[in-house]
C-alpha cells in the first residue's frame, strides 16, 4: 500500500483569493505571490484587493476568472436601474452557462443576481432553462 499525503491548503490557493486576516493585529488582503517552497505573500493594500474583488468576495476563481467576472460586473453594474442590470445579468450568465469551463463564473453571477433581486424587489423577465427542470 502506498501513502499519499492529502494535498496542502496552499494547493488550492490561487493568486487574487480573499484573506480575512492573517494575524491577531492585520488587515485584510490578497494572495499576491505563491513561492516554490510553499509560503505565499499577502497584499493588505485597498487598491490590490480592489482590483481582484471589486465586486464581491470572489475567492475560488482563477485569476482570468476573476477577470471575467469583474468584466461583466463593471459593465452590469454601469446601467442605471436595477431592472436592467437583472436583465443583462440573465443574458451573461445564459451566455456563459453555454461553455462548461464558464460554469464557475456564471455561479458567482447567479449570486451577484440574486443580491440585485432581493435589494430591488425585482426578477427577470425571461429565463433560459431545461424543460426537465419545469415543475
Amino acid at each position: 500500500m502506498v501513502y499519499i499525503p492529502p494535498p496542502s491548503k496552499s494547493a488550492f490557493i490561487q493568486l487574487g483569493d480573499y484573506v480575512p486576516k492573517v494575524g491577531i493585529y492585520t488587515n485584510p488582503g490578497v494572495v499576491a505571490e505563491k513561492k516554490d517552497d510553499g509560503t505565499i505573500v499577502i497584499d493588505t493594500n485597498k487598491d490590490s484587493i480592489k482590483q481582484y474583488h471589486r465586486h464581491s468576495i470572489t475567492t475560488g476563481l482563477t485569476p482570468s476568472e476573476k477577470e471575467i467576472f469583474n468584466d461583466i460586473m463593471d459593465d452590469v453594474m454601469s446601467m442605471g436601474e436595477n431592472s436592467e442590470r437583472i436583465i443583462e445579468l440573465q443574458k451573461r450568465i445564459d451566455s456563459l452557462k453555454s461553455t462548461p469551463k464558464n460554469k464557475k463564473v456564471s455561479d458567482f453571477l447567479r449570486n451577484e443576481q440574486a443580491q440585485l433581486i432581493r435589494w430591488s424587489k425585482d426578477l427577470p423577465r425571461v429565463y433560459n432553462t431545461m424543460p426537465e427542470k419545469l415543475r
